[in-house]
C-alpha cells in the first residue's frame, strides 16, 4: 500500500477518534442520563464491477473506510444532536471506458444522473459530512425539529435540512409535515454534501429546484397500515400518493397485500431547454420547461402479494408508470424501489415484474434472492431489462458483515455486474 493510503488511513482514524474521544470526555464528565451516542461505527467497505454498453467495455470500483458518530443532549423535552460521517479511499479502480471522468464525459453524466447503480461503480463521496446537526422539542402532542437531521418517508430519505412538524397524539395516528431545500447522504457508498443532487441536477439539466414540501399522514392497526402522502417540489413537480399494506395470519402463515398508487402533476420536459442540448440530446437526458408545472399528469402504481411462513419470506409483485415520463424524476430523493437499482424502473411507460424471496434465522443470519424484468421505452424503441440481486448477511451485537451481487443486463447494450462487501463495528 502507498504512502498516500497510509496516511489517509491515518488522517481518517485520527479525525474519526479525536471527534469520538472530545465527545466520550463531555459525557464522562456529568453523571446524569441527559446525554447519550448513537450510531458510534467504523468499518470497511468495497465495491467492484465489469459490464459493457454497446460493446464497449465498462469497469470500476473502490475500497474505503467508513466511520459515523452522533451524540445527543435530551432535557426537559428538548433534544440536541450532533452527528457526521468520515471516509477515507484507499483505492479506486483505474478505469479506461466510456465513465472514466465523471465532471467532464457527457456519457457519465447521464450515467450518474439516471443510474441508481453508479453509486456502487464510481466513487463520489466526500471525505466528511456533518450530516445530523439539530434541535427538537417533543411533548405529549408531537415534536418539532428543525436543523439537519434523518427522515425516512416517501420518496423523501436519508438527511434532509429543513424543518419537520409531528404530531402523534392520537392513537394509531401519526401526521408530519415541513419543508427542506437541501438533502445529503451518509453511508459507506454514498457520503455526500447537503445539496449534492440538487445541485448535479440544475448543472446538467438547468433544474431550478426552490423549495420542497412534503405532508404525511400514517394509520396503523393489526390489520392496516395506511399511508397517505402529498409532496411539492418546486417547479419539478408534486405527487398524491396512497399506499396501504392489509395483513391477514393464520397459525405460522401471514399474508400481506400492499397496494401504492401516486399521481403525479410535472412540468413538461425535452432536450432543448438544458443548458446543452446537443449533449441532452446524445445522453438522453430531458428537461423541465419553465413554467409549465403542474402541466402533465401521470401516476405509478404498485401491487404486491407477500407470504410469510416462520423465517421464510416470499413476494411477488408488479409496478407500473404512465408513458408521460413525469415519474421519471420521483426518486430525486429517495425511492421504494423493491430492487437494488432503479435504473429503467420509474421510466416513462415502464411496466416491472418482481419476485423477492428472504430467509432469516435468529434475527441474525440472512439470505435474499431478488429478480425483476423490466419493459420500458428508449428514444424510439421499447427494450426489456433484468435484474439479479443476491445478497446475504450475519448482524451480531457489535458486528455485521453483508455481501452482494447484482446483475443487470439490457436488451440497449448495456451490461454489468457488481458485487459489494461490508464489514462494520459497533461501538
Amino acid at each position: 500500500m502507498s504512502l498516500k493510503n497510509n496516511f489517509k488511513i491515518v488522517r481518517f482514524f485520527f479525525c474519526f477518534c479525536l471527534f469520538e474521544c472530545i465527545f466520550l470526555c463531555v459525557l464522562n464528565a456529568y453523571e446524569d442520563n441527559y446525554f447519550g451516542i448513537s450510531d458510534a461505527q467504523v468499518g470497511f467497505f468495497s465495491s467492484g464491477g465489469f459490464g459493457s454498453d454497446e460493446g464497449q467495455k465498462l469497469r470500476g470500483g473502490y475500497t474505503n473506510l467508513f466511520g459515523s458518530l452522533s451524540v445527543g443532549i435530551d432535557i426537559y423535552g428538548f433534544d440536541f444532536k450532533i452527528g457526521g460521517s468520515a471516509i477515507a479511499l484507499l483505492h479506486k479502480v483505474k478505469n479506461n471506458d466510456m465513465y472514466s471522468n465523471v465532471s467532464d464525459n457527457e456519457n457519465n453524466i447521464s450515467f450518474r444522473i439516471n443510474n441508481d447503480e453508479a453509486k456502487d461503480f464510481r466513487y463520489t463521496s466526500d471525505t466528511f459530512i456533518l450530516h445530523t446537526l439539530y434541535m427538537s422539542y417533543k411533548n405529549s402532542w408531537g415534536a418539532l425539529i428543525a436543523g439537519r437531521f434523518p427522515l425516512k418517508l416517501e420518496w423523501i430519505g436519508d438527511y434532509i435540512e429543513g424543518i419537520s412538524v409531528g404530531i402523534d397524539r392520537f392513537e394509531d395516528w401519526k401526521i408530519q409535515a415541513g419543508w427542506f431545500d437541501a438533502q445529503a447522504y451518509g453511508d459507506p457508498q454514498e457520503n455526500v454534501h447537503f445539496g449534492y443532487i440538487k445541485n448535479l441536477y440544475e448543472k446538467y439539466e438547468n433544474y431550478k429546484i426552490k423549495n420542497n414540501y412534503f405532508l404525511d399522514i400514517k394509520y396503523t392497526n393489526i390489520f392496516l397500515n395506511l399511508n397517505i402522502y402529498y409532496n411539492y417540489f418546486d417547479t419539478l413537480f408534486d405527487s398524491l400518493g396512497i399506499k396501504t399494506d392489509w395483513n391477514f395470519e393464520y397459525k405460522d402463515f401471514r399474508f400481506g397485500t400492499l397496494f401504492h398508487y401516486v399521481f403525479v402533476s410535472s412540468s413538461s420536459q425535452s432536450p432543448n431547454t438544458c443548458l446543452d442540448p446537443f449533449m441532452a440530446n446524445n445522453v438522453g437526458l430531458a428537461c423541465y420547461v419553465e413554467g409549465t408545472m403542474g402541466s402533465v399528469l401521470g401516476y405509478l402504481l404498485q401491487l404486491e402479494q407477500s407470504l410469510n411462513f416462520k423465517n421464510w419470506h416470499f413476494s411477488i409483485g408488479y409496478l407500473q408508470n404512465d408513458n408521460r415520463g413525469t415519474t421519471n424524476n420521483l426518486p430525486i430523493y429517495s425511492d421504494n424501489n423493491p430492487l437494488e437499482y432503479n435504473t429503467v424502473v420509474y421510466g416513462g411507460g415502464a411496466k416491472t415484474g418482481y419476485a423477492t424471496f428472504r430467509y432469516e434465522w435468529e434475527k441474525r443470519y440472512f439470505l435474499s434472492f431478488k429478480y425483476g424484468l423490466s419493459h420500458y421505452y428508449s428514444g424510439h424503441q421499447w427494450l426489456f431489462q433484468d435484474q439479479f440481486n443476491a445478497l446475504a448477511g450475519v448482524d451480531f451485537s457489535h458486528i455485521n458483515v453483508s455481501v452482494g451481487y447484482f446483475n443487470i443486463n439490457d436488451g440497449g447494450g448495456y451490461k454489468n455486474n457488481i458485487a459489494r462487501i461490508w464489514l462494520g463495528f459497533k461501538f
